[in-house]
């Protein structure tokens, strides 16, 4: 064979070698380049107690849920740090844990919208978004001068120093003896109130 021969045959050979070696680096490189990807650290997201808080912190709560589970919140009407929440005394909240409170509150405010909602997302309108009237009563008695014959009408109502239980403490109470909701008497009362005023009593909203 001549030298110009053994040439050819010889850059043919390399030029069979090559293509396989580049292939092979190609994916090497897009191996490695997967794998980066994949090991990313994905961002923790909140879970339970903490993305219930989250939630109620940046939706719009209505205003019978607010006075509901008022001792969640501050003077301003803004939700207290859940490191302040987990600190509550027992005798200032429903449970045994205020952070079951904060589930509860959550899972009152979701069956509403029928869902878990978005931060900033309007409030539901219609049946579904329907406030408690008992308790928007009770808030607009717990800043009115009642009768004092009223009082002693609905004294389940009132403490023995005349003033109007919380709304926790009558939402935890039993039916009354004719097997109607205290939340009932609440509204009763309330409207009984307004017969002798002569106007709807309202409060400061927070």
């Amino acid at each position: 064979m001549t030298t110009e021969g053994t040439t050819i045959r010889s850059r043919v050979m390399a030029n069979n070698w090559i293509g396989p070696l580049i292939a092979a680096a190609g994916l090497v490189v897009l191996v490695g380049c997967s794998s980066t990807t994949n090991s990313s650290p994905t961002e923790a997201k909140p879970a339970g107690v903490d993305q219930d808080y989250q939630t109620l912190s940046c939706v719009a709560v209505p205003e019978d849920l607010r006075w509901e589970y008022s001792y969640l919140y501050d003077a301003r009407g803004q939700l207290k740090p859940l490191s302040e929440i987990k600190t509550m005394p027992v005798d200032q909240v429903r449970g045994e844990d205020p952070l079951n409170d904060v589930t509860a509150l959550y899972k009152a405010l979701e069956s509403r919208y029928g869902h878990r909602p978005a931060c900033g997302e309007t409030y539901p309108k219609g049946t579904s978004g329907q406030l408690n009237i008992n308790v928007l009563n009770h808030k607009a008695l717990s800043c009115t001068d009642i009768p004092a014959d009223l009082k002693q009408k609905y004294p389940s109502l009132f403490d023995t120093d005349g003033r109007l239980k919380s709304w926790k403490t009558i939402a935890s109470m039993p039916a009354n003896s004719a097997g109607d909701d205290p939340g009932e008497d609440v509204t009763s009362l309330y409207n009984q109130v307004v017969s002798r005023l002569g106007h709807p009593v309202s409060c400061p909203q927070n």
